[in-house]
């Protein structure tokens, strides 16, 4: 069983711009195509558009380039919004000013699946639309009873399984491997099986980046302290530091400790655990 954070390859259509923009624009064609995101020549074939603004007015009535490309993209863009195309526009210099104050009239029209973003980061901007275009499938999956809910990344696969095939002997374990490029959400599940487990384990070797926002994540999801199955964070030693825990203090149980002592770490605190019921 995996998770994933984005489910689908997005085709953008990026419109053309007004002069004083154009360095940006090019920037941004190397950050999405880094991103797998694929910028597409037909705006018919696109899921959405990006249109960066700067301080050249492509909008307002009567002004010089409201009918340049840029500006005749984007209300062509603006007409095809709806349930199955949105409309990224993005104002690069994070604020409005006097010199590009006619994105005060574009944010008043702002409608449904148009989206108006002023971070100043191109990559920034990018993750924001993975966010908003990706809607990720629930996953149909039935949670059972089970003393541990074992939570990892495949990166590190090998040594959780050696930890799951020792605790399995003498507990019941329902595990879960998370991979990055998988198609479904697995949200709802892990709140269930969670709430059907006495506790949950994070796991991590080599992915420390991943399982430290992730395990915060779950712990908030599920309760915080009040949830009734706790969550305890596990780094082996093998490439773990007790440091990159010290945002759980106080917060939740967490350790750092050898391969083969891990599965008495976690019989421990499941022990603990029960022992408070």
């Amino acid at each position: 069983m995996f998770l994933n954070l984005y489910n689908k390859c997005i085709k953008v259509f990026l419109a053309e711009v007004s002069p004083d923009v154009e360095n940006l624009r090019q920037e941004l064609i190397v950050i999405l195509q880094r991103a797998d995101i694929e910028i597409v020549p037909e705006i018919k074939n696109a899921d959405c558009s990006v249109h960066i603004l700067g301080n050249t007015d492509i909008y307002t009535d009567g002004s010089e380039y409201k009918n340049s490309p840029a500006g005749v993209q984007y209300r062509t863009a603006k007409q095809l919004c709806g349930e199955n195309f949105k409309m990224f526009v993005w104002n690069p210099a994070g604020k409005i000013t006097a010199e590009n104050a006619y994105l005060n009239n574009i944010r008043r029209d702002i409608v449904q699946n148009t989206v108006y973003i002023d971070k100043l980061s191109p990559i920034i901007f990018v993750e924001d639309i993975r966010n908003i275009m990706n809607i990720k499938e629930a996953a149909v999956q039935k949670s059972e009873p089970s003393d541990i809910f074992f939570i990892y990344n495949e990166l590190d696969k090998d040594t959780a399984e050696g930890i799951c095939n020792m605790l399995k002997d003498f507990l019941s374990l329902t595990k879960l491997g998370i991979r990055m490029s998988d198609e479904t959400d697995y949200g709802s599940y892990i709140k269930q099986q969670l709430s059907d487990s006495k506790i949950g384990v994070v796991y991590y070797n080599y992915a420390s980046d991943w399982a430290v926002p992730f395990a915060r994540q779950v712990w908030k999801d599920n309760g915080g302290n009040s949830s009734p199955s706790p969550v305890f964070v596990v780094g082996n030693s093998e490439h773990a530091t007790a440091e990159e825990l010290n945002i759980f203090k106080g917060i939740m149980e967490c350790t750092v400790d050898e391969q083969l002592r891990i599965p008495l770490d976690i019989k421990m605190f499941l022990d603990k655990t029960m022992q408070k019921l």
